[in-house]
């Protein structure tokens, strides 16, 4: 049932871009960043390198070697001992190498994870920025599209001037009004620049590399039961699985510890070069000396061992904490998006009703105007009013983006 759930809500996902599919569309800026940005590089690289640490745990101690020399040589029956050889091997307890070995892929685990975490941030990073930039891209073609139009109304005004209808003062305010569109439109092309570095940024582009934006974004719809929601984030989510390896991590510790604590097992042989005596000859004389040797090392003190044990619980403590606190503000987080969602349809409804209205006023005063020029402040104040409700409406829209993508961070697709 969860698995459908979750293959359902990647579909929807797939379906909710695909309005962004033309040009540079989001989905293949995701792409690139998964593909160049240096911070997935960095980690991706500390993930390799982790792996790494698990040959290195598995085995066992260096061979001890050493040699002795005898300046007042022992003498035996057999002979005075000269030089001795002598090579031992330590090993731990039973079982060791295979824990040691759990507890580094684990720690490789927590840093492929942190990638993932960070994946999510930079993708919603990416979403923020395109929607940024599409907002100013269509607010200016909003901008110009009213220009468009109060050219045409100067034209009707230079019309009436001509044929004594109107006062010039008509002309000059539509005038004036432009420039000021105009200016907007410029102010709003160095609005760009922030967005678009931060996208190069991620990308590890030059900072000015363009974006090229050709999509028309509709309002975008909820799919996502919460109930659902709350369950596949508490179970898939990478923020949270990441504490819960940390926390595996931290149990493993614990029973390395234990093992630690248990004697370790050592086994050696000494040679014994011995010269042979020249004043008798013994049996045997002169042989060397062979001597098997097995050691125990047994860790008396104990406080350490005690003590890293309740070092490694009080993590445990202290990441389920921090897992619930997280959990709690994810939860909160969907709350407010779903909030932001809704207020965002409702204002969509609004200005979609004010802006058909205000275009049927609009109509009716340039229609008056031309015939016989009245109302001109009127016609001018509604073009102010059609500008300020198409841009209302576009951040409406964009804000029911940017609520889908706020709770998008919380799914796995």
């Amino acid at each position: 049932m969860m698995k459908s759930f979750i293959n359902t809500i990647s579909l929807i996902l797939l379906f909710g871009f695909s309005i962004l599919s033309n040009g540079q569309s989001v989905d293949s800026l995701l792409k690139e960043a998964n593909k160049n940005n240096l911070d997935l590089k960095i980690l991706h690289n500390q993930y390799l390198g982790a792996l790494e640490k698990v040959p290195q745990v598995s085995k066992i101690p260096a061979l001890e070697t050493g040699i002795g020399l005898f300046p007042l040589p022992v003498e035996t029956r057999l002979g005075a001992q000269v030089v001795r050889f002598s090579a031992t091997q330590m090993f731990p307890w039973f079982g060791t190498f295979d824990k040691k070995k759990a507890l580094e892929l684990s720690k490789a685990k927590v840093v492929n994870e942190r990638k993932a975490v960070k994946n999510i941030e930079l993708d919603f990073s990416i979403k923020k920025a395109y929607l940024r930039l599409y907002e100013i891209q269509q607010s200016q073609s909003i901008i110009a599209r009213n220009i468009s139009l109060l050219e045409a109304l100067e034209r009707v005004a230079l019309a009436k001037v001509e044929s004594s209808k109107t006062s010039a003062t008509d002309v000059l305010n539509i005038q004036l009004e432009m420039q000021e569109l105009k200016n907007k439109i410029a102010l709003l092309e160095a609005d760009k620049i922030e967005p678009t570095v931060e996208i190069n940024q991620i990308l590890d582009r030059p900072p000015n590399a363009s974006i090229e934006i050709t999509d028309t974004i509709s309002f975008a719809k909820l799919y996502f039961q919460k109930d659902a929601l709350f369950s596949i984030i508490q179970s898939n989510h990478p923020m949270i699985k990441l504490y819960e390896l940390e926390q595996g991590v931290a149990r493993q510790a614990i029973e390395i510890n234990k093992l630690n604590s248990k004697p370790s097992f050592g086994a050696g042989l000494d040679y014994v070069f011995v010269n042979p005596r020249k004043d008798a000859e013994p049996t045997n004389n002169g042989r060397d000396i062979i001597q098997l040797k097995a050691m125990v090392k047994i860790p008396l003190y104990r406080q350490n061992y005690h003590a890293k044990e309740r070092e490694e619980n009080l993590k445990i403590e202290t990441l389920e904490a921090q897992k619930a606190n997280l959990l709690a503000k994810y939860i909160s987080n969907i709350e407010k998006a779903y909030a932001r969602h809704e207020s965002a349809r409702l204002k969509n409804e609004l200005y979609k009703q004010q802006i058909a209205l205000t275009k049927t006023t609009i109509n009716m005063l340039e229609t008056e105007y031309s015939a016989n020029g009245n109302n001109f402040d009127e016609l001018l104040r509604m073009e102010k009013k059609l500008i300020d409700y198409d841009l209302k409406n576009l951040q409406a829209i964009v804000q029911s983006h940017l609520a889908v993508f706020s709770i998008e961070k919380y799914i796995i697709q």
